[in-house]
């Protein structure tokens, strides 16, 4: 259904390498594992550590597509299920996690939330 309502619009093999890094920045974040790997979408804040919010995370379905809005921009689509910490599975859950690319750059550079 992803792949019907948003026509690929990036090279296949760059659209995966997204999928991939957008998938594993999900998983850093709603688990709290891995998030030191990506420091641009998790910027060091001051304070306690609050426990992640979800155990057990499966990705459904992931697709990448260029972000309309800004130039040098793609948008990572995730539909996800988890379990919380209350055990409670729930699928279904959308995500969507931008990244930059800068001329010149092959890396694609997650963004945190509030650059989104």
């Amino acid at each position: 259904m992803l792949e019907r309502s948003w026509p690929a619009d990036l090279p296949k093999r760059q659209a995966a390498d997204l999928v991939a890094v957008g998938r594993a920045v999900l998983i850093a974040d709603v688990t709290g594992v891995g998030r030191d790997r990506f420091p641009t979408a998790f910027p060091a804040r001051g304070g306690p550590l609050v426990a992640p919010a979800f155990s057990r995370v499966r990705i459904q379905a992931a697709i990448a597509r260029k972000d309309t809005t800004a130039k040098g921009r793609a948008v990572v689509h995730l539909v996800w299920a988890g379990a919380d910490r209350g055990g409670t599975y729930t699928d279904g859950r959308l995500a969507d996690l931008t990244f930059q690319h800068s001329q010149g750059d092959a890396a694609w550079t997650p963004l945190p939330p509030t650059s989104r």
